[in-house]
C-alpha cells in the first residue's frame, strides 16, 4: 500500500453479514461492508488509468476502518483519518431511534470540523436529513437492482472525466425529497430526484451502492430478505432479480470517490 495510503473510517449503519448469512464455497454473500468496499476500492485502483483516461494514473491505496454505529461505536479521534464513508442500512434515517439521531449529530460534528465524508445509500440520505434535507418514502416507489441515473449540467462541472449518465445497483425505498443548503445536485433520475448530491470540499453522496455492484450475490441476498419480509413488492422483485448480472458503472463512480478525497474536485469550475 505504501505511505500514501488514504485511511477512511465506515460508519457500517447495518452489520450486513448479519443480515445475509455467512455464504458458501467462498461466497461474498457472507461479507460485511468493509470488505466488500476494500474489494471494490482495491479493483479500481488496479485499473486506475483504464477508468479514469488519465485522470489520475495511480491513486494511493484506500483502507477502510469500521465502527459499528448502531452499537455506538465511533472513532475516538477522528483527527486520525483522512475522510468518513457512511454506509446502508435497511433502517429510514427519519425514524427515532437513539442511534440514529446520534448519527446525524456525528454528521454534522463532521460538517463543522470540515472532515471529508461520502454517503452511499442510507449515508447518502443520512447526509441530507443531519443537513437540512428531508428524507422520506420514495413517492415513485422503491428501487431494486440495476437502475440508470443522468448526470447533471453541475455534475459535468465536477466528475472527471465527464459522461451523460451512469448506471449502478439500487437497494432503497426512501429518498431525498428536499435538498439541502450548499448542495449541489450532480445527478437524477425520473424515480428518485436526488441520485447524487455534492458539498465543495465536505461531502459526496451516492443514492446506489457500487460495492453491490461488485458482489452482487450480496444484493441477491438483501433482496431474498425483502421478500420475506415483504418489504418490496412481489412483481417488482421478480423483475429485478434476473437483471443483477446487468453491467454497471461501479467504476466510474468508485473513482469520483477517490478522486473526491484526493481533492481532484475541489478547483472544478463550478464553486460554493
Amino acid at each position: 500500500m505504501g505511505t500514501n495510503a488514504k485511511k477512511l473510517a465506515v460508519f457500517e449503519c447495518d452489520r450486513l453479514q448479519d443480515l445475509v448469512g455467512n455464504g458458501d464455497g467462498g461466497s461474498n454473500a457472507g461479507a460485511g461492508y468493509v470488505q466488500l468496499l476494500q474489494k471494490v476500492a482495491d479493483h479500481v485502483r488496479a485499473h486506475a488509468s483504464k477508468i479514469s483516461l488519465g485522470q489520475i494514473n495511480a491513486p494511493p491505496a484506500l483502507t477502510f476502518t469500521g465502527f459499528d454505529v448502531q452499537g455506538g461505536k465511533y472513532p475516538e479521534d477522528i483527527a486520525k483519518f483522512d475522510g468518513v464513508l457512511i454506509i446502508g442500512s435497511l433502517s429510514g434515517v427519519y425514524e427515532e431511534e437513539a442511534w440514529i439521531e446520534r448519527l446525524l449529530n456525528e454528521i454534522r460534528d463532521l460538517d463543522k470540523k470540515k472532515v471529508r465524508t461520502v454517503g452511499i445509500g442510507f449515508g447518502h440520505q443520512a447526509i441530507a436529513q443531519a443537513l437540512g434535507g428531508q428524507v422520506a418514502r420514495n413517492p415513485k416507489g422503491p428501487e431494486v437492482s440495476v437502475r440508470k441515473a443522468q448526470v447533471t449540467k453541475d455534475g459535468k462541472d465536477v466528475f472527471l472525466p465527464v459522461k451523460d449518465d451512469f448506471s449502478l445497483h439500487y437497494h432503497h425505498h426512501d429518498a431525498i425529497v428536499k435538498l439541502p443548503s450548499d448542495f449541489l445536485v450532480l445527478a437524477s433520475s425520473s424515480v428518485t430526484e436526488f441520485q447524487s448530491i455534492y458539498k465543495r470540499q465536505q461531502f459526496l453522496t451516492f443514492c446506489g451502492h457500487p460495492e453491490f455492484s461488485h458482489n452482487v450475490e450480496v444484493l441477491a441476498k438483501l433482496m431474498q430478505y425483502d421478500q420475506e419480509k415483504c418489504l418490496v413488492p412481489h412483481q417488482l422483485l421478480e423483475h429485478a432479480l434476473p437483471t443483477l448480472s446487468q453491467p454497471s458503472d461501479y467504476e466510474w463512480v468508485v473513482m469520483q470517490i477517490f478522486l473526491f478525497f484526493l481533492k481532484h474536485f475541489d478547483n472544478s469550475p463550478r464553486t460554493l
